[in-house]
């Protein structure tokens, strides 16, 4: 879910990620999608409301029933990995977010809230339009600060810290200019291992992935608390998990700004060539923010301590001293 007021930029994301070669299959529902910058050469055909890709990605207008469109691509045997909703400029995100449960198929990823970094004070200040510009920051599980370049750093920085203060539960991010939309705001499985060693030197300065990873089995309970409480720095984590509760079991976490989800999935499945037994978590977010050492104190709670088998019975015996 893409929201943001009017002008901030949601469209130029939609550009960005229908351009990127992530390699999905995502639907994209917008007002208008004439407005959507689609290469010629992309484009494989039109028909009426919709303009098929040729990288598999679809665009269609929203129409009048959100809730039968959604249905519709649900329902597609050949539908998409993704479905991208672009609200508009003076709708509420959160409450459009909803329609993700009026379909078994459909889960929400995360809600994204676009903000002009050189209007978005006054706007929000504004007697007449100030409380939805805040509602829609409200609502945001990450919050990308766009038009950064038309401001400069010594202005883009205190715009970053009043929203900071405004949704401190929300991710943001700060550095649009990047080529990571698709790994940072679509919940993907992809070979966790290969996707994180890849990608060209830009990517790696603006920013930096850190990998948890564990033979035994973790603590389930210490590893959701774990990733409830992990920093604003964070956007994005993902991984395969097993935990003590359930060890014959793998689990599938997945982390968009605030909104996360730790899944089973099927023992059979493989990922892409990760053990089987091994706990692997990758977290990605700037990195002038990402600070591994907490990174490090956080995880380091969800491993079970091995407790050597004479001394477990030795804790067991009720005549211990």
């Amino acid at each position: 879910m893409i929201g943001g007021y009017l002008g901030a930029g949601k469209t130029t994301l939609l550009n960005r990620l229908l351009a990127e070669p992530h390699g999905m299959k995502l639907a994209v529902l917008v007002n208008d999608f004439g407005s959507v910058n689609v290469d010629a050469a992309l484009i494989a055909n039109r028909n009426g409301e919709t303009i098929s890709l040729t990288n598999g990605c679809v665009c269609c207008t929203i129409g009048d029933n959100l809730g039968l469109a959604l249905h519709d691509l649900a329902e597609r045997p050949d539908g998409p990995e993704h479905i991208i909703i672009e609200a508009s400029g003076v709708a509420d995100p959160g409450k459009i977010a909803h329609y993700a449960a009026s379909h078994p198929r459909l889960v929400l990823d995360s809600i994204v809230v676009v903000a002009d970094a050189e209007t978005v004070r006054v706007r929000a200040a504004d007697k007449y339009v100030g409380d939805l510009v805040r509602l829609q920051l409200a609502t945001a599980d990450v919050i990308v600060l766009s038009k950064t370049d038309l401001v400069g750093a010594d202005a883009c920085r205190p715009v970053q810290c009043w929203i900071e203060s405004e949704v401190p539960d929300a991710r943001l991010l700060a550095t649009p200019g990047a080529n990571l939309f698709a790994e940072l705001l679509l919940g993907q499985r992809t070979a966790l291992a290969r996707r994180m060693g890849a990608g060209g030197d830009d990517h790696r300065q603006t920013f930096a992935a850190w990998t948890f990873s564990r033979e035994r089995p973790l603590d389930g309970a210490a590893l959701r608390a774990t990733i409830a409480s992990l920093p604003p720095a964070v956007l994005r984590a993902k991984g395969i998990v097993r935990l003590a509760e359930e060890p014959g079991r793998r689990f599938v976490l997945q982390l968009v700004g605030r909104r996360w989800s730790l899944e089973r999935m099927d023992i059979d499945d493989s990922y892409d060539g990760l053990p089987s037994a091994r706990s692997t978590i990758v977290c990605i977010g700037p990195a002038a923010q990402l600070d591994p050492a907490r990174l490090e104190a956080l995880f380091a709670r969800v491993a079970p301590a091995i407790v050597p088998a004479a001394i477990a019975a030795l804790l067991q015996r009720e005549d211990r001293p």
